[in-house]
């Protein structure tokens, strides 16, 4: 046991519906499986519309009894009407603060923020957070149930039909807009087998089955639905909304007719459109049921759908913010600092350490002269970024980040005194976070420390060469 406590701050009704709870009870399971204590901070309402918290109901506290349970080791906020103000005031009693946001409108103060859209950038943050904060950007940081990425190896390689047979309709626990009946009623007279979800609290369920009733065949209503990810094995398209959802259709390589249903979704929209993942029809107000059945009667491209969809998100997630939200409390978080000259001998043993070189592009021993003059002329070009990794002021590695033309390749080292404690797979998603799109490795073969960290980080392999495979993902 770790003896760490995290105390999640969220909010679910009909209105907000169950996204927050949903997200914040996946990284709550995935910090009690490393030995942490959750309790959550809600309302009552919160409870009432989100089924599956009745059995924590034990662990709940009302929002205003927070402090009530100081000391904790970190505060997990997601939601959108909470601030720099609110925040504040819990470093009275938390170590830490973790902040969930989609929105980038307003102020934090946070030690580590989440935002998994699509696209995010550094500088969409840039005055809104503390200086040092860590910035966890894009689905490769998606909060995903297990089961996403333990289905998806196998339901990806089965994904292979360019007819929609199945669909798979939902729009949220309360689907406020009424969006589920409208496009049911758009896949009239198009025999299709439907899956409608929807929460057993929502106001227009009685009319969805009406219509899902009068369907040929009739659409199956699933109320409060525990497998999701099941439904979306089983179907060839969804037809849903773009908030956090987007992530767990994407790890299983679904296609998506999505509608904007919120403000905050538009930049997803917008994202996984272009990405080739989704069809966006138009803000909710303005989509009619022809505009459901106007697109499903155009070619999709399902199997280049799928393939886009599966390239943005690999399901592993919350695993990921979980280790890091576990470094941060334990201290051995990897700081990455800018190498300097002075960092050669350092460099320069490493780098001659016999397995460093059995499992590098060139094995052979390199010159201290040559070394140093390699080492100036990274240093003084703007298109190489090497840095030295520390725990605790302690260096534990160095990572290298090379822009060749689109992509950034990435290359690393682990100290020999510090190899086994997992310090590689840290450095390598620590640089990863701060890079945008293309990213790429090229990992000798039969290298599989290197191969199981580029997994980690979210990398897949691609192509395979003179005994390298390159690994490579995008964010």
């Amino acid at each position: 046991m770790t003896g760490h406590t995290a105390l999640f701050r969220f909010d679910a009704d009909l209105e907000i519906g169950g996204g927050h709870a949903v997200r914040c009870c996946t990284l709550a399971r995935e910090l009690e499986a490393r030995g942490w204590i959750c309790r959550f901070a809600i309302g009552p309402e919160t409870l009432e519309t989100v089924a599956s918290m009745s059995d924590r109901a034990a662990e709940c506290v009302a929002p205003d009894d927070m402090a009530l349970l100081a000391p904790v080791t970190a505060i997990i906020a997601d939601h959108y009407g909470l601030d720099i103000n609110d925040e504040k005031p819990w470093r009275e009693f938390a170590r830490h603060i973790v902040v969930l946001d989609d929105l980038a409108d307003r102020q934090h103060d946070c030690d580590v923020l989440i935002d998994q859209g699509l696209g995010r950038r550094a500088g969409d943050y840039a005055g809104l957070v503390p200086s040092g904060c860590r910035l966890l950007l894009g689905p490769f940081h998606g909060l995903l149930r297990p089961e996403f990425a333990a289905m998806r190896k196998t339901v990806l390689a089965a994904r292979h039909s360019e007819k929609v047979q199945r669909v798979l309709v939902a729009f949220g626990l309360s689907d406020p807009n009424n969006l589920t009946a409208r496009a049911l009623a758009g896949l009239a007279g198009k025999g299709l087998r439907v899956d409608a979800v929807m929460g057993a609290g929502a106001q227009h369920l009685d009319a969805v089955r009406d219509i899902a009733a009068a369907l040929s065949p009739p659409a199956r209503v699933l109320c409060d639905v525990d497998d999701i990810a099941s439904l979306m094995v089983e179907a060839d398209l969804a037809i849903g909304a773009f908030g956090s959802t987007s992530w767990e259709r994407c790890a299983l390589g679904l296609p998506t007719v999505g509608v904007i249903a919120a403000e905050n979704q538009s930049y997803n929209a917008r994202a996984l459109q272009d990405a080739g993942a989704a069809v966006s029809l138009a803000w909710h107000a303005e989509v009619t049921a022809e505009d459901f059945s106007n697109t499903l009667n155009q070619p999709l491209c399902l199997n280049e759908m799928s393939r886009c969809a599966a390239q943005l998100c690999d399901g592993l997630g919350a695993g990921r913010v979980a280790d890091i939200i576990n470094d941060l409390a334990e201290g051995d978080a990897p700081v990455l600092r800018s190498a300097t000259m002075a960092d050669a001998d350092l460099l320069f043993l490493w780098r001659n350490d016999q397995e460093t070189r059995r499992q590098s592009k060139t094995m052979a021993p390199v010159e201290r002269g040559g070394h140093l003059s390699w080492l100036h002329d990274v240093l003084t070009n703007p298109d190489r970024d090497i840095r030295v990794a520390e725990v605790n002021r302690h260096p534990v590695g160095s990572v290298r980040a090379d822009r060749v033309e689109d992509a950034w390749v990435l290359s690393w080292m682990v100290a020999p005194e510090a190899r086994g404690k997992g310090f590689g797979r840290r450095i390598v998603a620590r640089i990863v976070e701060e890079l945008d799109g293309e990213i790429q490795a090229e990992i000798r073969d039969g290298n599989l420390a290197s191969a199981r960290i580029a997994s980690a980080v979210g990398m897949t392999p691609r192509d395979q060469t003179d005994g390298l495979t390159t690994w490579a993902m995008r964010k």
